[in-house]
């Protein structure tokens, strides 16, 4: 009996530190930011446009459903967006940083109202899992941000975009937010 017990503890300690070393190896491998030296632009990003309408309340602007798949690896360096955009995780996991601006998170709370929005700091690292979106205006504040993909596989994003017509939707900046060719 009592070698009985010891077995199953010990069977109960292996166990666990097998499951640890799995979640250890899976945090080293993960994506993170963009390193500092990188060349500016992004790596990894597709994009497919879902759908799009020309609102009559807002002239001059498009409202843009689009679907963006980062590959393992995938990041971009310190850029902005002429937009207002909501950026939700379908799959995998998205790391954001805020380098100037404002944005707000709001985290999954499965099926129904979703929690209330929690602002970003500027300078804070967030990675956002399934059903986790993010959100920032351009139009009311400038708004300069790093993303990269923070899981092993790919990560899916829906992106809700009201962007200005006949302007790129990103420009890469440097650290004091000037375009950078």
């Amino acid at each position: 009996m009592f070698a009985l017990r010891r077995f199953k503890a010990l069977a109960a300690v292996v166990g666990f530190l097998a499951l640890l070393g799995t979640v250890g190896v899976g945090a080293i491998a993960r994506g993170a930011q963009p390193p500092p030296d990188a060349t500016a632009g992004s790596v990894g990003f597709q994009t497919s446009i879902l759908g799009a309408a020309d609102p009559a309340a807002a002239p001059g602007h498009r409202l843009v459903l689009a679907e963006v798949v980062l590959e393992p690896g995938a990041h971009a360096t310190s850029h902005t967006h002429p937009t207002a955009i909501v950026v939700c995780v379908q799959s995998g996991a998205l790391g954001f940083s805020l380098q100037h601006g404002t944005a707000t998170v709001t985290r999954a709370q499965g099926a129904g109202t979703p929690a209330a929005g929690e602002p970003l700091a500027v300078g804070s690292d967030v990675v956002l899992q399934p059903r986790d979106c993010v959100a920032f205006d351009h139009f009311a504040e400038y708004t300069a941000h790093t993303g990269w993909n923070a899981s092993e596989e790919p990560t899916v994003l829906w992106e809700a975009r009201l962007l200005k017509v006949d302007e790129p939707f990103t420009t890469f900046v440097d650290s004091k937010g000037t375009p950078v060719a």
